[in-house]
């Protein structure tokens, strides 16, 4: 038979054992499973938060080309060019002159640049830029637009480029030989990524 003192040490050891079968967490206590049964709640709980950590997750999507450049020779067949980029631009043409005067007949000392006689300079920009290896080509045409000064003619290109042809290097050819001091503004449209 067991003593008094006994039993009552005993019931302590048994409370206590059964109190530390879990775990506390800002004063919830948690039992843990005694059964594989037991541990599915929890396996769901933090299967859930995985999934929802990774739904909420930014993911990298796969670069896409925005269009195709495709080289067709004479008997049909193609080739898709590799990774290239497009910058588009404005430059003065010979009637950009013509719309740029103010009431008293002159063009502004700051838009000077723009008033040329012929297109025999953009001509000659054509040759410099295609010169650049890394330039493929260019086309221009004939716009209207404005942008920070009056409305008014002249012509908008793109170049088609090497993907490490930097934007910089085409502003500064391009202040350089038009002697503008104003910003440039270039339009670039990168064409890289898959071919889907």
């Amino acid at each position: 038979m067991v003593a008094p003192d006994e039993t009552q040490t005993i019931a302590i050891m048994s409370e206590k054992t059964q109190k530390n079968e879990g775990v506390s967490f800002l004063g919830i206590t948690v039992a843990y499973p005694r059964t594989v049964w037991g541990t599915l709640p929890y396996a769901f709980v933090c299967a859930t938060i995985v999934l929802v950590a990774y739904l909420l997750a930014p993911h990298a999507a796969p670069a896409r080309r925005l269009w195709l450049p495709v080289v067709v020779e004479k008997d049909g067949s193609q080739t898709l060019m590799g990774e290239s980029r497009q910058m588009s631009f404005w430059t003065p043409s010979a009637r950009t002159r013509d719309y740029m005067t103010k009431n008293g007949g002159t063009v502004p000392e700051s838009s000077s640049w723009q008033a040329i006689a012929s297109d025999e300079p953009v001509i000659q920009f054509g040759t410099l830029l295609h010169s650049d290896p890394d330039v493929f080509g260019f086309r221009r045409t004939e716009v209207w637009g404005r942008g920070r000064s009056v409305f008014k003619p002249g012509w908008w290109w793109t170049v088609n480029v090497t993907t490490n042809y930097a934007v910089a290097e085409l502003g500064k050819a391009y202040q350089s030989f038009w002697h503008c001091s104003s910003p440039v503004f270039i339009e670039v449209v990168d064409n890289r990524g898959s071919e889907q």
